[in-house]
């Protein structure tokens, strides 16, 4: 059996991030994300066949170009990673496939399926297959279906088909308990030079560490996708996959990719140690909450190589952060980069704007929080009623959703929410200022020219031309 696993940008189109919940363009990271979801998917694939995996978004891929690819493997199935973002030229370019290659069986899987489940399957009849959920063990029971004779589609939890003009959704699968029992990526598969992060220009990936959150936060999708109780690779686990990136593929630093790496600080504390005992020579960066950090914790991350951490700190006014259920205080997130700065570790804040309760006042709040802080870099976004989560169940109850396509439901592009107290391009507005107003400080610009090499302000000047390219309220809010 013949797997293709496409991440599907073509024709020179905008890169995108479809990476579980971080949906994306790669130009709001000025960088592009390894897909190692679908490199996971290719090493279940591999057990069955021959196997290729594509990412657009590191070749110069024109349609016609991956036609004779397609045509040249010769594949049974072909799989498309997918995002809201991305999903309408997603869905285009598998339309293009299906009817150059009609009997190739066409399956799609990403958060997109997986909240929107039948919904999501509904319009693309090009399609035969989705999946909503944790795609590996769904994935891996497909193939062994498809090996068969396509028997048993019925009985395989979190798969979604069409039969004839029909399609049907199958019962959810439940989360995978063991994550030790996930195989790693196929990195032989990608062309693992081509991800070099913005600031340094050295090759980096991603390693899941961990999935799921227990926290209620109103907006976010990890509790749809994996839930709300957190499961670990074990650090015997994490520290193989280290070692393989860095003795077989040359990567020279990581982004543990997970929602809380400090939530469990004897795991954290105990893979630190491990990464010292086997005397690794990388650096590292992860994401946390500002509420679960301490100075004997962030001393150890920092010799064991953590130069940054991403922290979710979202709104400079309380009132905002209980509103959206985030279970801390302004003090907390004081602290946490305080604590960051003694340990000599970097801090990247996000922060996002048209959260409920959101004015002119607060959003103008939060900015000056932000600025006040000493960060040293920052995100922002607007606010998304995503299917799934409370704030997109409260949104639509209450009227406050314009009526666009699902490709607009992006995180990192413009508010689609009018919830009266402020208009959606008054939020876009806000999310945009405090862009300018964060990055365009002379004292801060000062201060990356003297850090920065000549190809770090390079790049800082491809991310400065995505922010303009931005959509602007130029008479601003009102």
């Amino acid at each position: 059996m013949k797997t293709y696993l496409l991440n599907p940008t073509i024709d020179k189109n905008d890169p995108y991030i479809r990476e579980g919940r971080c949906m994306q363009k790669a130009s709001s990271w000025a960088t592009i994300w390894p897909p190692i979801t679908l490199a996971v998917l290719a090493n279940l694939a591999m057990e069955k066949g021959s196997v290729r995996l594509v990412d657009g978004n590191v070749e110069d891929l024109s349609l016609q170009d991956l036609f004779k690819d397609i045509k040249a493997f010769g594949p049974d199935l072909l799989v498309i990673n997918t995002g809201f973002p991305s999903i309408d030229e997603d869905m285009a370019v598998a339309k293009k496939i299906k009817d150059e290659f009609p009997k190739v069986k066409l399956l799609a899987f990403g958060v997109f399926f997986t909240l929107l489940e039948g919904e999501a399957m509904k319009p693309y009849s090009f399609l035969d297959l989705a999946i909503q959920g944790e795609p590996e063990e769904t994935f891996r029971e497909l193939l062994a279906a498809l090996e068969k004779g396509e028997s048993g589609f019925d009985k395989i939890l979190g798969l979604m088909y069409r039969k004839g003009r029909e399609f049907f959704v199958n019962s959810k699968r439940a989360l995978i308990a063991d994550l030790d029992k996930i195989p790693r990526p196929a990195r032989n598969l990608l062309k693992n030079d081509r991800y070099r992060l913005p600031h340094n220009d050295k090759t980096f990936t991603l390693i899941n560490v961990a999935r799921g959150c227990p926290f209620p936060c109103i907006y976010c999708i990890v509790r749809p996708y994996y839930g709300g109780k957190v499961r670990k690779h074990s650090v015997a686990y994490v520290i193989e996959e280290i070692r393989e990136c860095i003795e077989k593929y040359g990567v020279q630093e990581f982004l543990f990719w997970e929602e809380v790496f400090t939530l469990d600080r004897d795991y954290a504390f105990d893979l630190c140690d491990a990464m010292l005992e086997n005397k690794f020579d990388f650096k590292w960066a992860a994401t946390t909450r500002v509420g679960l950090l301490d100075e004997e914790l962030l001393q150890k991350m920092k010799a064991a190589g953590c130069y940054l951490l991403g922290l979710g700190i979202e709104s400079g006014v309380q009132e905002i952060l209980d509103n959206a259920k985030k279970k801390q205080t302004l003090e907390d997130v004081r602290r946490a980069v305080a604590l960051c700065k003694k340990a000599g570790i970097r801090t990247m804040g996000h922060f996002i704007f048209g959260l409920p309760g959101e004015t002119r006042e607060t959003a103008e709040k939060t900015i000056q929080f932000l600025l006040s802080l000493d960060l040293d870099y920052m995100q922002s976004y607007c606010a998304v009623p995503y299917p799934k989560t409370e704030f997109g169940t409260m949104a639509k109850e209450k009227g406050w959703i314009r009526t666009v396509p699902w490709s607009q439901y992006d995180f990192g592009g413009t508010s689609i929410v009018d919830m009266g107290t402020l208009t959606p391009e008054d939020v876009t507005y806000f999310r945009e200022r405090a862009f300018k107003k964060f990055y365009y400080r002379p004292l801060y610009l000062i201060k990356k020219i003297r850090e920065f090499s000549f190809h770090q302000l390079f790049t800082l000047s491809k991310f400065t031309r995505w922010m303009r390219s931005k959509k602007k309220n130029k008479k601003g809010p009102g």
